[in-house]
């Protein structure tokens, strides 16, 4: 793809253009995952969450199979909001990563032990185990930060990787009271307790049934849940080593090559 603007029809202007413009934002953003130019900030985002994941859902399609889902609210009342993850993403603890942005959240993620129906809302029993994880944040977007949260979302929520750790068995899992810990290059650069902002487990999942319930998106055995930021996003430099710590669960790491 050359390095042209997208076109007129992307271009922000007032008015949303529709299924059509979603689909071209799908290929440009494939595009740039490919390693091609980044889509502009003031492309024009889709109409609204459900037009987003129609544009995940073609991502997905070209970038998949599907390893897993990534899912977080802001607060304890805002609707979770949610991406597939690309199973190519899904990477083992000690990877070294190439990453550009170089974001890093450290997260609990879990495994689903069973098949789930699209009509079947997901429940803490529906999980065999429980990792640490760490969310690497990358963007396919030209100006990140000014981009609208709904061109964010489009863009599988500003996924790179997700980097586990060894996944032990699901018990008693106090969600409001977990304990991070992230260090870079030795260095502790976040202490945590309870600071997953969606407030409980429950509403994560229930926000992610309603979604797979409306597109009639079944899940299988073997999925991976991240379940958001335990200690919001950190930068990474070049070359940085992290490790991500969940009292009682686990650790995680990666590489940053420099």
């Amino acid at each position: 793809m050359s390095e042209t603007a997208p076109p007129l029809s992307l271009v922000r202007h007032g008015r949303h253009p529709g299924p059509m413009a979603d689909s071209r934002l799908a290929t440009l953003l494939l595009d740039a995952w490919k390693g091609a130019a980044p889509v502009p900030a003031g492309t024009i985002p889709p109409a609204d969450p459900q037009a987003a994941y129609t544009v995940q859902s073609e991502l997905l399609a070209a970038l998949g199979p599907r390893g897993g889902w990534k899912v977080g609210a802001a607060n304890p009342s805002a609707t979770p909001l949610s991406a597939p993850l690309p199973a190519t993403c899904l990477l083992p603890s000690g990877t070294a990563f190439a990453g550009a942005m170089r974001g890093v959240e450290l997260e609990l993620a879990l495994r689903l032990g069973r098949d789930v129906p699209a009509c079947e809302a997901l429940r803490r029993s529906d999980f065999d185990a429980m990792l640490p994880a760490i969310e690497v944040v990358e963007t396919r977007l030209a100006g990140w930060e000014q981009a609208p949260a709904l061109l964010k979302l489009a863009d599988l929520q500003t996924h790179g990787a997700l980097i586990l750790g060894e996944p032990i068995p699901i018990s008693e899992l106090d969600f409001g009271a977990l304990e991070a810990e992230l260090r870079m290059d030795g260095e502790v650069v976040a202490s945590t307790r309870g600071a997953n902002t969606a407030g409980s487990l429950e509403w994560l999942l229930d926000g992610l049934s309603q979604r797979l319930a409306a597109r009639g998106e079944a899940l299988r055995q073997g999925e991976i849940l991240t379940t958001g930021s335990l200690t919001g996003m950190l930068f990474a430099a070049p070359g940085t080593r992290v490790l991500g710590r969940l009292a009682g669960i686990g650790e995680v790491a990666l590489r940053f090559e420099g």
